[in-house]
């Protein structure tokens, strides 16, 4: 049995959950709180101090990329292609300073405070804007409608539209549904991919009220 053991929010672990749910593998969906964590991150039970992590029959698994590329084996997300395999790793990498962009923002505790820093970030000329005008031009260059310019879906798919779109959700103060608007490629590509039968079907049954509305293809209708 495979444990994946994360946060009950969509975050860095539920571009694993969504691959696990489309494999053949036998897993458990662990939630996690902050107790349970810092318990975890004493007890030495996190090979690199962070979640999500991958408790498998031959050991733990940590860093949620990693994670990713060794669950997408069995859920068909990886490309045999080696050019493709590569690609598809590239486009991972590259998509560290969208999962950094709210960083700094993270330990505000003034709300309004918190809030003027991310409507700062992903205003025109913030970082958090920048980033996702390159994702824009990036997922437009593609000649596929893939992230990666792969020939089907692949883990660089469900890694960006989990992690992109699940900034949209709510779950981050002063970040408004309005500012995807700007970028009609990343709007495309997200219909693309949450239309995709597998990723449609794990997700049936979500409604707007829940954490995960985002990934639902009418969402930014």
């Amino acid at each position: 049995m495979n444990r994946l053991l994360y946060f009950p929010v969509p975050g860095r672990g539920e571009a694993s959950r969504v691959a696990l749910a489309l494999s053949d593998l036998e897993w458990e969906d662990v939630e996690v709180d902050g107790v349970i964590f810092n318990e975890m991150k004493s007890n030495g039970e996190l090979p690199w101090g962070m979640l999500p992590v991958l408790q498998t029959p031959m050991g733990t698994l940590a860093e949620s990329s990693a994670i990713l590329r060794y669950v997408g084996t069995f859920a068909g997300l990886i490309p045999t292609d080696a050019y493709q395999a590569a690609k598809a790793d590239e486009f991972m990498d590259g998509m560290g300073p969208l999962a950094r962009a709210l960083d700094t923002t993270f330990g505000i505790s003034d709300l309004d405070e918190r809030i003027a820093k991310r409507k700062a970030i992903f205003e025109i000329g913030g970082k958090g804007a920048e980033n996702l005008q390159f994702l824009e031009d990036k997922v437009g260059e593609s000649t596929t409608g893939w992230a990666a310019d792969t020939e089907e879906m692949s883990i660089a798919d469900v890694k960006l539209f989990t992690e992109l779109f699940a900034l949209f959700s709510g779950n981050y103060d002063g970040i408004e549904k309005s500012v995807i608007a700007r970028y009609p490629k990343l709007l495309e590509y997200h219909y693309k991919v949450a239309s995709e039968p597998r990723i449609a079907n794990h997700y049936n049954g979500v409604t707007q009220d829940d954490i995960r509305w985002t990934f639902l293809p009418s969402a930014f209708e």
